[in-house]
């Protein structure tokens, strides 16, 4: 079945008949949404190559769901063509920092650049640190280079919130949790003419590399925030959109950019929802990476359907148990952990729905 942004009702009729003991799966479609409110935080979220993972989705979920940010998803045309001026926060999420300079080029982060000089801000997140570095191919606007470190992959790390991000944010000083997925560790670097920045946050914590020494991160700088000409940045190694304890930090970090803090409405789910796992991981492989978490973003937000982004490892643990319908994006299967692939294939022939796109959907139809 050719499944896209276009096919969400098809989805979700096709599903509930799978779906045993399913009533009936509401279809209709959203009104017009009305002109965006001008007392609101203008947010361009950036999707295109190079933004992957669950978080990516995240991200977009709880900044349309915001009742103080009008939001709207921009790629790399959109950057190139100047169109972040009018926006008042540049919203750079996880993935791929060097995928992002392919796409953007010099031209690209110069655009950037002189949309952050002029007055507007910049909220980077993992990958978006990644990029604010003064390295080779970044946008060089933070005083830090990245430390040279073995990946260390995903996991909850300790991070502590020192006073000035009391101060700034209004957030209680202390340890908190955070996702943390191999972002890098940033150490001091040259300085960058015209701005000053400051650490609002540190890690407390280390990992042990699994056959090797333990790779120290206690004390390196986990969060920054500074001036960059006449604008503003505040960039994070980890990830506050992942879980729902850190999301309170995610809205805090716009208070000390657009002025006040935001805050994130939960969808309130039926009793029995549809439960749709949706393949996550990648998703910048797809070939529209906006299409993707505006698709994923728009089934979220349903009250009948509840989404579960899954990876392939999260599959080969089982995550497809409890499942009703499964949707693989486009180019993605062939790139599935290999023990997940069985499992996918039981999932449909035990008379589960999967839904696949592009040339995925050509290889199932034959």
């Amino acid at each position: 079945m050719n499944w896209n942004r276009l096919h969400i009702a098809e989805l979700l009729a096709a599903a509930a008949v799978a779906f045993t003991g399913c009533q009936s799966v509401a279809t209709e479609t959203h009104a017009t949404p009305l002109s965006p409110d001008a007392s609101k935080i203008k947010v361009a979220l950036y999707l295109d190559v190079g933004c992957r993972g669950g978080g990516v989705i995240h991200l977009a979920q709880l900044l349309k769901s915001s009742p103080e940010v009008s939001c709207d998803f921009v790629n790399s045309a959109d950057v190139l063509d100047g169109k972040l001026a009018g926006y008042d926060v540049l919203v750079m999420p996880g993935g791929s920092g060097y995928d992002r300079y392919a796409q953007l080029g010099e031209e690209g982060f110069e655009k950037i650049r002189r949309y952050i000089r002029e007055g507007g801000c910049y909220y980077g997140i993992c990958a978006g640190i990644a990029l604010a570095l003064n390295d080779p191919k970044r946008l060089r606007l933070i005083p830090y280079t990245r430390e040279k470190t073995p990946p260390r992959g995903g996991f909850s790390a300790a991070v502590k919130l020192n006073g000035r991000a009391s101060e700034l944010m209004g957030l209680a000083e202390g340890t908190r949790y955070f996702r943390y997925h191999d972002g890098p560790l940033p150490a001091k670097g040259s300085p960058v003419p015209d701005s000053e920045y400051e650490v609002l946050a540190t890690f407390d914590c280390e990992v042990m590399q699994r056959g090797k020494a333990c790779s120290p991160m206690n004390g390196m700088p986990a969060m920054i925030y500074g001036r960059y000409g006449k604008g503003k940045v505040l960039a994070m190694v980890m990830h506050p959109e992942y879980f729902p304890s850190t999301h309170e930090v995610l809205g805090a970090g716009f208070k000390p950019l657009a002025g006040r803090p935001v805050t994130f409405v939960y969808p309130k789910k039926s009793a029995r929802p549809l439960r749709v796992a949706f393949y996550a991981s990648e998703i910048d492989r797809t070939g529209d990476t906006r299409a993707t978490v505006e698709d994923a973003a728009a089934l979220a937000e349903r009250p009948d359907v509840d989404v579960t982004f899954v990876s392939g490892e999260q599959i080969a643990e089982g995550a497809l148990d409890h499942a009703d319908a499964l949707v693989i994006p486009g180019g993605k299967k062939g790139k599935m952990w290999r023990a997940a692939r069985p499992l996918v294939e039981k999932f449909a022939a035990d008379g589960h729905a999967v839904f696949t796109s592009g040339r995925e959907a050509a290889a199932a139809s034959r």
